[in-house]
């Protein structure tokens, strides 16, 4: 838990009717000094501005990352923001959404608190970052599209590709890909998925329900699972694409589908961004920071890439007996980012 004697106050920033964002600023700004600015931006789902996780999700114990990361950020003289997502304030309708909630919704967020951020008193207007993770990676190059001018990005966890490309993958390719890299796969086409559910820490941090054997018995044909689970996940997206589904409605998911590649934004920003990526990451893998920051780069945007040694999707390392945690933040990777964030905002050339 963040130490709250680090900041000398938190303003309360109403920017979309009686939602607001808190800003936390650090002690003792000079009568007439600005301090640069953070907006942190959430992966996916249901987080509040603390982005705080019970301990039966996070795999070590509650935590609130985004609390820890503002604290850090304030502790190293930068005012940070956060806010409450779309999917706690907005009526599902029975999973068919609203128009306000969409990912462009969430964009929309993004986009009026760096203005109310900026127009702060005590915020350098001309320095104000858009921190996103996971999913917030993908609204803050958006947001950054769209507000224009020079950016300044820090990106956790990002996905690059086209929505329907991705969660084509996370929903389908993943499994069959690390049911064949991890050896489960034998050369007669015949996958061990006894053996496959046995190796929990191995899965640990991306397949969220191992059915397998349940469904296809301890061994099964391999051109089968692909036939099988791919008419699964074609069954899941009809669905969600018509009717919604638990972790987001129709009206979302519609409106993510439907959004260009994120690489592809990055035509239309200037500026520069961090790029910050886990080794293990079974989620975003890095081959999507790869492509981005390549992306970044071919465009002249001023990007700077790290790959963290042993961190899984949230940043976090593995619990004592291998599995993966979701948090909170490893404290290297967590001085890294901050260290980062510092080195473009910094005015010249820092990156």
């Amino acid at each position: 838990m963040t130490d709250d004697t680090v900041f000398d106050r938190t303003d309360d920033l109403p920017f979309d009717g009686d939602r607001s964002a808190a800003l936390r600023l650090p002690n003792g700004i000079p009568p007439g000094r600005t301090v640069p600015a953070v907006v942190m931006l959430h992966p996916f789902g249901a987080w509040d501005r603390d982005a705080f996780l019970p301990a039966e999700a996070s795999g070590t114990g509650p935590v609130r990352l985004f609390d820890d990361l503002g604290g850090a950020l304030v502790r190293a003289g930068l005012a940070a923001a956060a806010f409450d997502t779309r999917f706690l304030t907005e009526d599902r309708r029975d999973g068919a959404g609203s128009p306000r909630f969409t990912f462009t919704g969430l964009v929309d967020d993004a986009v009026r608190v760096v203005e109310r951020v900026r127009a702060h008193p005590d915020v350098d207007d001309g320095r104000v970052l858009l921190l996103g993770v996971s999913m917030g990676a993908e609204v803050a190059v958006a947001a950054a599209e769209r507000l224009g001018g020079e950016s300044h990005l820090a990106v956790v966890a990002p996905s690059a590709e086209a929505r329907p490309v991705f969660q084509r993958w996370m929903g389908l390719d993943r499994r069959l890909e690390w049911l064949v890299a991890a050896g489960f796969a034998g050369a007669d086409g015949t996958v061990d998925l006894a053996a496959a559910q046995a190796d929990a820490t191995g899965r640990s941090g991306w397949w969220e329900d191992f059915d397998l054997v349940d469904r296809f018995g301890s061994k099964a044909d391999l051109e089968l699972l692909r036939a099988e689970l791919a008419f699964a996940y074609d069954t899941w997206e009809e669905r969600a694409l018509g009717h919604g589904e638990e972790s987001a409605p129709a009206s979302f998911w519609r409106d993510w589908f439907a959004q260009p590649a994120p690489y592809r934004r990055l035509a239309g920003i200037s500026g520069r961004m961090t790029i910050h990526v886990g080794a293990e990451d079974w989620t975003t893998p890095p081959r999507h920071a790869h492509l981005l920051h390549h992306a970044a780069l071919a465009h002249g945007v001023r990007s700077q890439l790290t790959v963290h040694p042993r961190l899984g999707h949230l940043m976090s390392p593995r619990a004592a007996d291998g599995r993966r945690t979701y948090g909170p933040f490893d404290p290297d990777f967590l001085q890294a980012l901050v260290a980062s964030v510092d080195a473009v905002l910094r005015p010249g050339p820092s990156l």
